[in-house]
């Protein structure tokens, strides 16, 4: 029978969904004014310069790079949930003074505070995930249940965001609804206080050494880690957090780099302006209505999952590419949705698995995919000048190149664990790093 006081079961439900929350609070907050950006500024301040949206876009994007890498060395002192919570109460103020913004110099200022302070709730993920690591599905089921919430939260709010944007553009006075982002905030912040800030976090992933030391473990996985470890010791660790860096790039930049002309590119099959909307969310439908699905497929293929989900999509990109009239549009849209939504859930899994539940290693991926998003929008600019279908051939060759990357590192690696014999249970040893959520493929800008 389980202590009361036993960490290990019986975590509050409420930590979960406060932090999933955070997490659904976070992807709407960041690109729910994103389409509607240049009817805004010249509503409050008289601005139609498309000029004017893109540098408001490129210095948000490039404070939000800079800031989350020092939001994972903070991490490396403080528990996750403190800093989510703190990121809220900044979130809360400046959200506030965003919509009183007098100028757009000042409102493109405060944005890139609000970004600063937003990026914190990146670090919501890895302590969503570390909630599920004492689950009686503990392992690599627990964490499959934790990315999946994450992936359903993350399309339904490509969904209401797009709902939000519309009713604050929509409002006699759009400032009010800039700065009712605050009262949500606030809401967060007192319940992440009052469930998270009064109890210890929840362990993240350690190596073995240390994990075998905190629990008093004795032999030779219990020596102290050393202080300045050797490059041969850190290179296995590297190239593999490179590895999941550079696959979760592939499958965010190849998301991106399709998006933006997508609507004009469906233009040109007759699809009106309505009917290219509903083509363009099509993807998130498919992506969420394969999700129940997800569990057993991970089941029955493994690590395989990551590879065919993203082989998937790169034919739906090229599909869609190709293209001759409406239904094989649509019939390309909804494959690229089926690997959207299985290898969204795959790529996160294998991210975790990279960097486990620790703020710096996750931060540290985090900022590398980042860093594919500034790259998207240029490439597609520059493709669209040449021919409309040529972003999605881009997205499908980068996808590929991310399947080879993914196949790469299941070399040696065994589908499935080796069935036990029967006898007496071994004592259990501390388990290598095998956790990670990671980032949606959302912009980092504010609302």
């Amino acid at each position: 029978m389980t202590s009361a006081k036993s960490p290990a079961r019986g975590r509050p439900p409420r930590a979960k969904a406060v932090l999933i929350a955070v997490v659904g609070l976070h992807l709407v907050a960041e690109t729910a004014l994103t389409p509607f950006l240049p009817q805004l500024f010249d509503r409050l301040y008289g601005i139609d310069d498309p000029g004017a949206t893109g540098l408001y876009l490129w210095v948000c994007r490039i404070v939000g790079l800079a800031a989350l890498p020092l939001w994972g060395l903070a991490a490396r002192r403080w528990p996750l949930h403190r800093l989510v919570l703190a990121g809220l109460c900044g979130s809360a103020v400046l959200d506030l003074l965003l919509g009183m913004a007098p100028s757009y110099t000042a409102y493109t200022v405060i944005s890139t505070a609000v970004v600063a302070t937003n990026s914190a709730l990146l670090l919501a993920y890895p302590a969503f995930i570390a909630e599920h690591r004492d689950e009686p599905g503990e392992g690599e089921r627990a964490r499959l249940a934790g990315v999946v919430s994450i992936v359903v939260v993350f399309h339904l709010s490509v969904v209401v965001s797009t709902l939000v944007g519309t009713g604050v553009l929509a409002l006699p006075q759009p400032r009010i609804g800039i700065s009712a982002f605050a009262v949500l905030d606030v809401a967060l912040a007192v319940l992440a206080y009052r469930v998270l800030g009064r109890r210890e976090s929840p362990d993240t992933d350690l190596d073995p050494a240390a994990s075998a030391q905190k629990q008093g473990g004795t032999g030779p996985t219990a020596t102290r880690r050393p202080r300045f470890l050797s490059p041969r010791f850190l290179s296995p660790r590297f190239l593999l957090l490179a590895q999941v860096a550079l696959i979760g790039l592939a499958f965010d930049f190849a998301v991106n780099v399709a998006r933006p002309f997508f609507t004009e590119f469906a233009g040109t099959f007759g699809s009106g302006s309505v009917g290219a909307a509903a083509l363009f969310f099509l993807p998130s439908v498919a992506a969420l209505a394969v999700l129940p699905a997800v569990r057993r497929c991970h089941d029955v293929l493994g690590d395989r999952l990551l590879p065919l989900a993203l082989l998937a999509g790169a034919a739906g990109y090229a599909w869609q590419a190709y293209a001759t009239g409406l239904p094989g549009l649509v019939g390309g849209r909804v494959l690229f949705g089926v690997g959207l939504g299985l290898g969204h859930v795959a790529v996160e899994l294998r991210a975790f698995r990279a960097t486990g539940t620790s703020g710096p290693a996750f931060t540290g991926v985090e900022t590398a995919r980042s860093a594919g998003l500034l790259a998207a929008p240029l490439v597609a600019t520059a493709a669209v000048s040449h021919d409309l279908a040529l972003p999605l051939l881009i997205a499908a060759a980068v996808q590929v190149a991310g399947t080879v990357l993914a196949l790469r590192g299941m070399r040696g690696a065994p589908l499935t664990r080796p069935a036990q014999p029967p006898g007496p249970a071994a004592p259990r040893t501390p388990a290598a790093p095998d956790h990670l959520p990671t980032r949606t493929y959302s912009e980092e800008i504010p609302r």
